[in-house]
């Protein structure tokens, strides 16, 4: 299964024409230090819903999803991750409130398990999903209730084991199109077709663009972007991230702040 993984240096402009998808394991965050740290570059809001969530497991999962957005999107702007202040659109769909400069940048986040994705662009709409495949589903019990009657005969015609590998790969790209459509449950997932070539490649479709990719043995995940009319081409690349980066990016906003200090004085 094809996709870009890319080891070069984003950049704030190279967001225009590409779509960044960083990975990260939410139990780096377990050590008390690291978790107290990162709490507390929150909103008062963030850490209330997080000390409500019943579980750890929860906690965890939710607490990961705000650092790895804080961090990604700082790692492009040189904001203080804790600077940056969030909202929702009509339909609910997270958007970025403050600082104003950076308004433009679209970002969408998934959790499942041991993984958290979030996504980021300028060049339109995006929507990232994941999912364990390791799970059991009943396949034609699930995809008669939300795919379209074309997915669910191409997918009644595959091998068994072919079979359920689709159909995750098909769940997490009309995900992924859904929440870069931004409307929720406002839009009928079974409206939805992706359409994928014999090796799984999706294919692009009017404005959107997709990418597939496995991010362990036991993952799927998509990524779907809905171009802005004046972009022509969106490349999407995915890459790993580690706790102890999220402490560089901080530590490169401190030193930024220093430079600019003495500049002034």
């Amino acid at each position: 299964m094809a996709t870009a993984v890319s080891n070069s240096l984003p950049t704030w402009d190279a967001l225009l024409t590409a779509a960044h998808a960083w990975q990260f394991c939410p139990g780096e965050l377990r050590a008390a230090t690291v978790r107290d740290r990162w709490l507390s570059r929150l909103s008062r809001d963030e850490r209330a819903r997080y000390r409500q969530l019943p579980t750890e497991k929860m906690r965890e999962g939710y607490l990961a999803g705000r650092v790895l957005c804080r961090a990604t999107l700082s790692r492009y702007t040189a904001v203080d991750p804790s600077r940056w202040r969030f909202g929702e659109d009509v339909y609910g769909k997270p958007t970025v409130v403050a600082p104003d400069d950076f308004k433009s940048i679209r970002f969408n986040l998934t959790h499942t398990g041991d993984l958290t994705i979030c996504i980021v662009t300028r060049a339109g709409e995006v929507g990232v999903d994941a999912e364990e495949t390791s799970q059991t589903v009943d396949v034609s019990t699930v995809a008669r209730h939300f795919f379209s009657r074309t997915a669910q005969a191409r997918l009644a015609r595959l091998p068994s084991r072919e079979r359920a590998a689709r159909f995750f790969e098909q769940w997490v790209l009309k995900e992924a199109c859904v929440k870069a459509l931004g409307k929720g449950l406002a839009y009928a997932p079974e409206r939805l077709t992706v359409e994928q070539d014999d090796r799984g490649e999706p294919a692009a479709n009017g404005r959107f663009q997709f990418s597939l990719y496995r991010p362990s043995s036991n993952h799927v995940a998509a990524a779907a972007v809905l171009r802005r009319h004046r972009v022509a081409q969106v490349s999407i690349y995915w890459w790993t991230v580690s706790a102890e980066s999220f402490e560089a990016i901080v530590e490169a906003q401190r030193d930024t702040k220093r430079t600019d200090s003495v500049r002034r004085s």
